[in-house]
């Protein structure tokens, strides 16, 4: 989040929170809570059944989710990868939500974060 509010680094930004993300949500799944990533992609998936009549894949929407972070992730040279401002936003959040889910608490810089991000 410093990274972000201080340097708009998005792409550090990004790779750390997602990485965060991801430990914070395992550390939810063994509570027997579901990530905000899990409930995003389960919402996408109901979603497609109860509105459209259709079963759309929960990998699609994973993958959608975690587009910018594996695309760092797994960069190659000569790959581009332009990542915009709202990609970390999304992931930072995400990380943010799967803190609050299992501390219930907020460090400073995460009300600073939502402050200056959402007006929150």
């Amino acid at each position: 989040m410093e990274l972000f509010l201080n340097e708009d680094d998005f792409i550090c930004s990004i790779t750390l929170a997602g990485a965060a993300e991801e430990i914070l949500g395992k550390l939810l799944e063994e509570k027997g809570q579901k990530s905000t990533h899990a409930e995003f992609v389960e919402g996408c998936v109901e979603v497609g059944k109860r509105v459209f009549g259709e079963e759309w894949p929960a990998k699609h929407f994973s993958d959608m989710a975690s587009y910018f972070r594996n695309g760092l992730k797994h960069y190659r040279q000569g790959e581009y990868l332009t990542v915009p401002r709202e990609a970390s936003v999304e992931i930072i959040d995400r990380a943010i939500e799967n803190y609050w889910k299992l501390l219930a608490d907020e460090t400073f810089l995460m009300r600073r974060f939502m402050e200056e991000v959402h007006g929150l």
